[in-house]
C-alpha cells in the first residue's frame, strides 16, 4: 500500500531540498486540521443556536409573566379601590334590618325641630336600580303643623344626615293664621343586609309589624 512506502523523514528531507514539495503536504495538513475543527466546532454551534433559541423563548415568556404580574397588581389595586368605594356607598344607606332605626331617627329629628309627631306611617317600598344593584326606597309619612322656621330646621337636619335622607314636599300654602299643615314624607334608600360587591339582592316587602310606627 502507499502508506507502507511513505516515510515522514524522507519526505521532510525531500522538502528541504525541494521546497515545492511542501505545498501538497501543507494542503493535506490544513485539510485535516479543518476537518477536525469542523467536527469539533460545528456541533457546538448547533447546540449554541439551540440554546439561544431557548433563551429567546424564555425571555419572551418572562416578558409575558412580568406584564401579567403588572396587570395583576393593577387589577388588585383597582379591586381594592372599588371595595373602598363600595363600602363607603353602603355606609350611606340603611340596611333592610335597620328600617325601624330610620323611623326612630326621623322622630328624633322632628323632636329636635320642635315638631310634634303623633304617628309615622311607612309607605310601600319601591324598587330602585343603582347601576346593577337593586335597592329600595322607603318613604315614611307624618303630619306637619307649624311655621316655616320649624320646617326649615327639620329640612336642614335631613340635609346633614350621614345616610341618604331627603323629603318630598307638597306645594306650601299657609292657612289663615299663617301656619302650614301638610304631610311630610322623608325618604331613604334600603339595601340588603347581605349585599356584597357584585351581588344583586332582591327586595322584600314590609311585614305587618311595620304598617304603622308610633
Amino acid at each position: 500500500m502507499a502508506l507502507e512506502n511513505f516515510s515522514l523523514i524522507d519526505k521532510i528531507n525531500k522538502i528541504k531540498s525541494e521546497p515545492k514539495e511542501a505545498l501538497p503536504l501543507v494542503v493535506i495538513l490544513l485539510t485535516l486540521f479543518f476537518l477536525g475543527y469542523k467536527q469539533l466546532y460545528a456541533p457546538k454551534v448547533v447546540e449554541l443556536n439551540k440554546e439561544l433559541k431557548k433563551l429567546k423563548g424564555l425571555q419572551g415568556q418572562l416578558g409575558q409573566i412580568q406584564s401579567a404580574s403588572q396587570n395583576v397588581d393593577e387589577i388588585s389595586l383597582n379591586i381594592e379601590e372599588q371595595k373602598l368605594k363600595f363600602e363607603k356607598a353602603k355606609g350611606l344607606c340603611y340596611k333592610k334590618s335597620e328600617m325601624t332605626a330610620f323611623l326612630r331617627r326621623i322622630r328624633e329629628l322632628a323632636s329636635h325641630a320642635k315638631i310634634d309627631i303623633k304617628s309615622i306611617n311607612p309607605q310601600p317600598l319601591t324598587k330602585l336600580m343603582v347601576g346593577e344593584i337593586e335597592t329600595e326606597q322607603l318613604a315614611v309619612t307624618f303630619g306637619f303643623s307649624g311655621d316655616l322656621v320649624k320646617l326649615g330646621v327639620f329640612l336642614r337636619m335631613l340635609e346633614l344626615e350621614e345616610k341618604i335622607t331627603f323629603t318630598n314636599l307638597p306645594k306650601l300654602v299657609p292657612n289663615n293664621n299663617g301656619t302650614f299643615e301638610f304631610n311630610i314624607s322623608p325618604v331613604t334608600v334600603l339595601i340588603s343586609d347581605d349585599l356584597s360587591l357584585g351581588q344583586k339582592p332582591g327586595g322584600e316587602d314590609f311585614g305587618e309589624d311595620f304598617e304603622e310606627y308610633e
